[in-house]
C-alpha cells in the first residue's frame, strides 16, 4: 500500500476557516499592521485548529530576515522586461521582501512548468507574473498554494491585473504609416503557434490589419510574417520582404526589438529609412530613443511599480510610494517614419476616415497617386 502524503495547510485554508482575507491572516502572524483583537483571536484559532505551519520563507519576517516575492517573466533578457523590473525592485526595496527570479526562458516553457506548479514549489509570500495569463489549472495551483499573486501584461477575470490594449496599440502604429501616405505596408511580430501564453504580438497584429481594413487598404498574406522572437530573426524575414519585386514601403514591428532587425535589413539591402522605408516598433525601450526609432510606448516601468504596490499591499505592508495611474499608449514620433516615396505611390487619391479602436482619436487621410 502506498504512503498518502498529506498536503501541509495554507494561509487561504485558515483564512477560509477564520472567515477573513489572506492579508489579513499575514498580519496577525507578522504584526504588519493593527488587526482587531476578535479577528486576531478568530486567526489564531484556526492557526492552531488546523495545524497551520508557515514554510520558511513565510517564517523570515517574523525573524528580521526577508521574506520572498517571487517573480515570473518570460524572456528575462528582452529589454521591456528589465523595464518592468526596475519598477518592481523600486518598490521592493523599501519592503522587508527579496525578489526572486524564475525565468521560463520562452513562452512555450509554460507547457512544461505550469504556472501553479512553480508558484507551489517555491511557496512564496506572494507572487507578480508578467506576460503569461494563467489558465484554470494554474488558477486551482494558487489556491493550493494560498498565496496572493498579481499579474502584468496578462488578462484575467480573478486576479489583479495591469494590460494594456495591443489591438488599438497595433491601429495606432499603422494609422501613423497610412498618414504618411504608405499603403504598402508589412507587419513583422512574434511566431504566434509557439508563443503559448502571450498575447500581445498577435493583438498587435490585428490592430495592424483592423487599421488597413479601416482604411480600405488590403494586406498582402506575404507582407505579414511571424517568426520566433528575436533581432536577428527579424532582420532574416525582413531582408525577404525587401526583396520582393513589391516591397513594402513601411513596416509594423510588434516589438523594438524586432524593429531593430528590420532597420538591420534595411542597412544590409541599401535602402534608406526613412526615405525609401519607414519603421514603427512597440514598446519604447531605451535603445528606441538613442536609435531614433519611431514607435509606440507603453507604460513598461510603471506598471512594475504599481504590480509591486498591489502585492504589497495584500501582504499587509505600506510602502511609501503612492499608486502611479497608468497612462495611455502613445505614439512617439522619431526619425525613422516619413512620407511615403513618391516613386511607390500605388493607390489613386483616396479620402478615408478612420477611427482607433477603443480611443476617440480620429485621422483623416488622403492618399495620391504619383501621376497627380
Amino acid at each position: 500500500m502506498e504512503d498518502v502524503i498529506e498536503r501541509p495547510v495554507t494561509i487561504a485554508q485558515v483564512a477560509r476557516d477564520a472567515g477573513v482575507s489572506i492579508p489579513t491572516v499575514s498580519r496577525v502572524m507578522n504584526g504588519s499592521a493593527p488587526v482587531a483583537d476578535a479577528t486576531r483571536r478568530s486567526v489564531l484559532r484556526s492557526i492552531e485548529d488546523l495545524g497551520y505551519h508557515p514554510n520558511p520563507m513565510a517564517r523570515g519576517l517574523s525573524r528580521g530576515q526577508s521574506d520572498t516575492v517571487l517573480v515570473v517573466v518570460p524572456h528575462i533578457t528582452e529589454p521591456s522586461v528589465a523595464l518592468r523590473l526596475g519598477g518592481l525592485i523600486s518598490v521592493l526595496r523599501e519592503s522587508p521582501y527579496e525578489l526572486h527570479l524564475v525565468d521560463l526562458e520562452r513562452p512555450a516553457s509554460k507547457r512544461l512548468h505550469p504556472l501553479g506548479e512553480i508558484v507551489q514549489r517555491n511557496r512564496p509570500a506572494g507572487v507578480i507574473i508578467f506576460s503569461l495569463p494563467p489558465d484554470e489549472a494554474d488558477h486551482r495551483g494558487f489556491r493550493d498554494a494560498g498565496v496572493p499573486v498579481v499579474l502584468v501584461d496578462a488578462p484575467s477575470d480573478e486576479l489583479l491585473s495591469d494590460t494594456i490594449d495591443d489591438v488599438a496599440g497595433g491601429v495606432l502604429a499603422t494609422q501613423h504609416l497610412i498618414s504618411l501616405g504608405h499603403t504598402r505596408i508589412a507587419f513583422v511580430g512574434d511566431q504566434e503557434e509557439t508563443a503559448i501564453g502571450v498575447p500581445a504580438s498577435a493583438d498587435r497584429r490585428r490592430g495592424f490589419q483592423r487599421a488597413m481594413k479601416d482604411a480600405r487598404l488590403e494586406v498582402s498574406p506575404q507582407y505579414v510574417r511571424t517568426v520566433p522572437h528575436g533581432t536577428e530573426t527579424a532582420r532574416t524575414v525582413a531582408e525577404d520582404l525587401l526583396r520582393l519585386d513589391q516591397p513594402p514601403t513601411a513596416v509594423v514591428a510588434a516589438s523594438d526589438v524586432q524593429a531593430f532587425g528590420v532597420l538591420a535589413a534595411a542597412r544590409d539591402c541599401g535602402i534608406r529609412v526613412p526615405k525609401d522605408l519607414s519603421v514603427v516598433g512597440f514598446d519604447d525601450i531605451y535603445a528606441a530613443c538613442l536609435t531614433g526609432l519611431t514607435t509606440v510606448r507603453q507604460p513598461l516601468e510603471i506598471s512594475g511599480r504599481r504590480a509591486g504596490l498591489r502585492l504589497l499591499d495584500m501582504l499587509g505592508h505600506w510602502p511609501t510610494q503612492e499608486m502611479p495611474d497608468l497612462p495611455p499608449l502613445k505614439l512617439v514620433v522619431r526619425d525613422t517614419t516619413g512620407p511615403c516615396p513618391s516613386s511607390t505611390a500605388q493607390e489613386p487619391m483616396l479620402a478615408v476616415s478612420i477611427r482607433a479602436a477603443h480611443t476617440d482619436t480620429k485621422v483623416s487621410i488622403r492618399l495620391e497617386s504619383a501621376s497627380r
